[in-house]
C-alpha cells in the first residue's frame, strides 16, 4: 500500500543520510512542567548546552493547568515525561489504574503552604482552626489534602474539619473575607502578595511531609526511550548544580518569573532542586497516609510503594524519616495532643511546661545539666545543636544559661513545631531553628565561630562521620567543645541487627569500637577531653523506658491515640532489644579544638 511505501521511503532516507554523515534530527523527548521558578533548571540546561552535551534532544513544554492535566497528557502520549506534585502522582499511581511510574525526585524540599484567614475573623492562631471550615479549590485538591495533613500533625480529629469549594485564590480570599469559611491553605509565595496588600491575614504555615515535585513517565515510554530519559535527567541534574552554585541566581529567577528579588532570595535559600533518581520511602508512605485520610485512596489498605517506581531509573531509599520514631510524625502528634489535654494548646508557655514532652534523649534534663557543668556552658556560649528535634534541649540550654543556640534539624515537621513552641516560650531571641541537612548548612556558617557543638543520638544518622567531624572542627572556635552521645559497636552486629538499625532506627553508620570513634575525632584535629562507655547505663535506661511506658498505657494511650502509642512502644522495645543483644553500645565523648601551635 501507499502507507507501507511511505514508511519504507522514510527509513531508507534516514539510512542514506546517516551513511553520508548528514545529521538526522530525532524526535525530541517532550517534558512537561508548570511555568514556575521551580523549573528554571530546565531552561538553564538548554541555555548551557547541557542537553547537547549529553546527546539528547529535549522539548520542555510549560503546562499551565497543573498536575491533573499533566497526568492526562502523559497518559495520552502528548508528554513523555512530567514534573508534577508528588501527592498527585502518588494518588494516580496508587489507584491501580495508572500506567505511570515514578522516575525520581525533582525538588527534594517540601512545598510550603501558607495558612490564611480573614481580617475580621476571630481566628488568631492555627490552633483556633480545630474543627473549623476550610475553603478549597476543589475536592481532592492540594488545598484540601494539606488541611487534612494539618489536622493529622496537630492531633485533631480529621473528620471534624469541613470544606467548601471556592475555586481560585481570589475566591478563596473572598470566602474568608465574608466568613463563609474560616481559613484556606495555598502555596506561600503565591499567597504572599495578598498578605502584603492586607487582603487576608497569614496565621501560620505547613509544609508537605514529602518532596514537592517528582518525575514520572509511562512504562511504555521508558521501554522505548530509556537511554534518552537517563541522559535528560543527567543533563538537568548538572543544571541544578549550576543553579545552586550561582550567587546571582535569585536575581536571575526574579527577572525571569516577575518575582520580587527579596521573595526570590528567600525561596532560593530554602529550595533544594536535585533531579535525582533517589525516592524516599518515607515520603511515599506519608503521601499515601494523607491520601487515605482524605478519602482519595482506600483506607486501611496496605500499599507496596516500591511498586510505584520504575526501577530502571528510580531507586527507593531509606532515610531518617523512615525510622519508626518519625515515619508518621509520632512525636509531633504526641506533643500537640498532650498540650491540648493539659489546656496548653495555644497561648504563651514556660519552657518548663514542655519538659515532660520535649526531652526525647536518654536521661532527659539530667543529661543536659551534666553537659552544662562539664562543658562549662554559660551566657557567653554560642552553641550548635545538631539534630535538635522538637527543640527541647536547645530551649533548656537557653533558658538555664542565657546562651545562644542554633538548633539544626533535618525533618521539617519537627523543626517547624519546635519553632512554634520556642516562640510561645518567648525564647526566639536565643534559640534559632534552621531546617535542613547539617552538612549542607555547615558550608554557610562562619568558621571558628561557635563555642560548643552538641548532639544526642544524631551522629549515627550520618553516613560520612569524618566529614561531619571535620565540619564541626572547622566551625568551632579555638578551645571549643564537641560533645556527642552516640551509638557504637561493642561486638559484631548480626545481619538482622544491622537491618533493624538501618531500617527502624535510621542508623546508617557505626564506628567499629569506642577506640575507632575517638580516632576518627583525633584524625580531623580534635583532642579527646573525656570518653565514657555508657552501654550499661543505656541498657538499663532503655529497659526502664519500656517498662514505664507500658505501665502508662491506660492513661497515655487515650491522650495521644492508640496508633501513636503502639508505634512509640514498638520503637522503644526495638532499641531495648538491640542493647540486650550485646553488640550495640553507647558512648559519651567530649573533644576539644586546641589552640594551634605555630
Amino acid at each position: 500500500s501507499d502507507l507501507i511505501l511511505l514508511v519504507l521511503y522514510f527509513y531508507i532516507n534516514i539510512y542514506i543520510r546517516r551513511m553520508t554523515g548528514e545529521e538526522v534530527k530525532e524526535t525530541p523527548l517532550v517534558v512537561g512542567g508548570v511555568p514556575e521558578h521551580f523549573n528554571f533548571p530546565w531552561k538553564l540546561a538548554e541555555r548551557e548546552g547541557l542537553f547537547k552535551k549529553h546527546h539528547v534532544e529535549v522539548d520542555f513544554q510549560e503546562q499551565k493547568l497543573g498536575t491533573g492535566a499533566m497526568v492526562a497528557a502523559a497518559k495520552s502520549g502528548e508528554l513523555d515525561v512530567i514534573i508534577a506534585l508528588t501527592e498527585g502522582l502518588v494518588a494516580d499511581i496508587a489507584s491501580g489504574k495508572s500506567d505511570l511510574q515514578l522516575l525520581g525526585t525533582y525538588v527534594g524540599s517540601p512545598l510550603c503552604w501558607a495558612i490564611s484567614t480573614g481580617n475580621t475573623s476571630n481566628i488568631e492562631c492555627v490552633e483556633d482552626l480545630r474543627g473549623k471550615s476550610f475553603g478549597v479549590s476543589r475536592m481532592g485538591s492540594g488545598s484540601q489534602l494539606m488541611a487534612y495533613v494539618l489536622a493529622i500533625q496537630r492531633g485533631w480529629d480529621p473528620t471534624a474539619i469541613s470544606f467548601e469549594v471556592k475555586g481560585d485564590i481570589h475566591q478563596l480570599c473572598a470566602g474568608v473575607d465574608d466568613n463563609t469559611t474560616d481559613a484556606f491553605l495555598w502555596e506561600t509565595f503565591t499567597t504572599k502578595p495578598y498578605h502584603d496588600e492586607g487582603v487576608v491575614r497569614r496565621i501560620g504555615e505547613i509544609t508537605t511531609p514529602w518532596p514537592c515535585f517528582m518525575l514520572a513517565a509511562r512504562k511504555e515510554v521508558v521501554d522505548q526511550r530509556l537511554d534518552e530519559i537517563k541522559a535528560c535527567l543527567a543533563a538537568v541534574h548538572e543544571a541544578t548544580l549550576i543553579f545552586h552554585s550561582t550567587p546571582a541566581m535569585p536575581t536571575i529567577v526574579a527577572k525571569e518569573y516577575g518575582l520580587k528579588e527579596e521573595d526570590a532570595t528567600t525561596w532560593y535559600k530554602g529550595v533544594s532542586i536535585v533531579a535525582s533518581p533517589n525516592i524516599s520511602e518515607s515520603a511515599l508512605l506519608k503521601a499515601v497516609d494523607a491520601l487515605q485520610v482524605c478519602g482519595l485512596l482506600p483506607q486501611n489498605e496496605p500499599f507496596d510503594v516500591s511498586s510505584f517506581i520504575d526501577k530502571r531509573i528510580g531507586t527507593l531509599t531509606h532515610d531518617i524519616a523512615s525510622m519508626k520514631l518519625y515515619d508518621k510524625s509520632e512525636l509531633v502528634v504526641a506533643i500537640h495532643k498532650q498540650l491540648n489535654h493539659n489546656h496548653k494548646s495555644k497561648g504563651p508557655l514556660q519552657y518548663s511546661d514542655l519538659l515532660p514532652y520535649d526531652q526525647h534523649h536518654y536521661n532527659g534534663t539530667r543529661a543536659i545539666d551534666d553537659l552544662i557543668e562539664r562543658a562549662r556552658i554559660d551566657n557567653s556560649s554560642r552553641i550548635i545543636n545538631i539534630g535538635s528535634g522538637l527543640g527541647g534541649p536547645a530551649r533548656y540550654l537557653a533558658a538555664q544559661k542565657g546562651c545562644i543556640v542554633l538548633a539544626s534539624e533535618l525533618q521539617d515537621d519537627l523543626s517547624r513545631t519546635a519553632t512554634e513552641l520556642t516562640e510561645r516560650c518567648g525564647l526566639s531571641k536565643l534559640v534559632h531553628h534552621v531546617t535542613g541537612d547539617f552538612q549542607l548548612l555547615a558550608g554557610h556558617l562562619r568558621k571558628d565561630e561557635y563555642t560548643h557543638i552538641v548532639s544526642w543520638l544524631t551522629v549515627l544518622h550520618f553516613a560520612d562521620r569524618e566529614k561531619l567531624f571535620r565540619d564541626c572542627f572547622d566551625l568551632l572556635a579555638h578551645g571549643g567543645i564537641f560533645f556527642a552521645a552516640d551509638f557504637v559497636q561493642i561486638g559484631t552486629l548480626t545481619a538482622a541487627e544491622r537491618k533493624v538499625l538501618e531500617e527502624e532506627v535510621g542508623c546508617v553508620s557505626l564506628a567499629e569500637s569506642i577506640d575507632s570513634y575517638t580516632e576518627e575525632l583525633t584524625k580531623v584535629g580534635f583532642a579527646i577531653a573525656s570518653v565514657e562507655d555508657v552501654t550499661a547505663q543505656w541498657m538499663t535506661y532503655t529497659k526502664d523506658r519500656v517498662e514505664t511506658f507500658t505501665a502508662q498505657r491506660s492513661s497515655l494511650s487515650p491522650i495521644i491515640g492508640d496508633d501513636v502509642y503502639e508505634r512509640l512502644l514498638r520503637f522503644y522495645t526495638t532499641v531495648q532489644r538491640l542493647f540486650e543483644g550485646g553488640n550495640l553500645g553507647g558512648i559519651k565523648v567530649y573533644a576539644e579544638k586546641k589552640e594551634m601551635i605555630a
